[in-house]
């Protein structure tokens, strides 16, 4: 065995085209070894436009995820995850299309656009497994959104050495010219509520001693009334408390 005979057996077991027809005269059909989720075959095809020769997969992809339900108008956070796939393996999506340019006639390095174009097709389509997690999102990553949303650069899981020495892991951190560290607090219950504020409490406090250059926020899920007025007012002495159904009120503190 050596790469050559490897490389030639690969060829033969595995190509990257299964089948090629001529479905219009300026389009051809190309299956592929990539799979939906559902298990079917993706299809690309090759075709010739005024602008030029482009592989794509004339919609497919999107139209997939569409008939399970999923929107992208809906969720910032989505439409980041699909606009980083779509640029970590350079397609660009046109008119809901997933597509790459090929450059000459006949197509050069057309394998590599193949493998790029399918890999991106198999991950945007993967995206499907997400609905099934959409019971399990927690108030973090709403918060989340809406960083995405209002277009406010941050960092997560940003990482301090406190005063007493122990490494607190904040949930984000907001770059700006007075730097904003962010705590999310979710609770169904007045008991877990009590914890959640001792233990912010305890974190802003600690982080202080030894940095004061940041604005502190604590933000609280307020679906569920648990939070008693006395538990945020111990909170205000080291942040700024805001209930996630006024947190418009976040971008104007962060804009002034």
């Amino acid at each position: 065995m050596n790469c050559q005979t490897l490389r030639d057996t690969m060829r033969q077991e595995l190509p990257l085209i299964y089948t090629c027809e001529e479905v219009e005269s300026h389009r051809l059909r190309l299956t592929t070894p990539f799979l939906y989720p559902n298990g079917d075959y993706i299809e690309l095809y090759l075709e010739e436009t005024p602008v030029g020769l482009y592989l794509t997969d004339l919609g497919e992809t999107l139209g997939y995820l569409s008939d399970h339900g999923m929107s992208f108008r809906q969720s910032p956070k989505r439409q980041k995850t699909l606009d980083d796939i779509l640029l970590t393996h350079g397609v660009e999506q046109f008119k809901g299309e997933l597509r790459m340019r090929v450059d000459a006639v006949p197509p050069r390095d057309l394998a590599w656009t193949i493998t790029r174009l399918g890999q991106a097709a198999v991950q945007v389509a993967d995206l499907t497994y997400t609905l099934h997690l959409g019971s399990l999102v927690t108030f973090r990553e709403e918060v989340e959104e809406f960083w995405i949303a209002a277009e406010v650069p941050y960092e997560s899981n940003y990482r301090m050495v406190g005063g007493s020495g122990e490494v607190h892991t904040i949930d984000f951190y907001l770059p700006r010219s007075r730097p904003v560290l962010v705590e999310t607090l979710s609770s169904a219950t007045s008991s877990y509520a009590s914890t959640l504020t001792s233990r912010v409490v305890r974190l802003w406090h600690d982080i202080l001693r030894v940095d004061g250059r940041f604005l502190y926020f604590s933000i609280l899920d307020d679906a569920a009334d648990v939070w008693r007025s006395e538990w945020i007012d111990q909170m205000a002495q080291f942040s700024q408390v805001v209930v996630w159904s006024e947190r418009d009120r976040i971008l104007g503190t962060l804009s002034t």
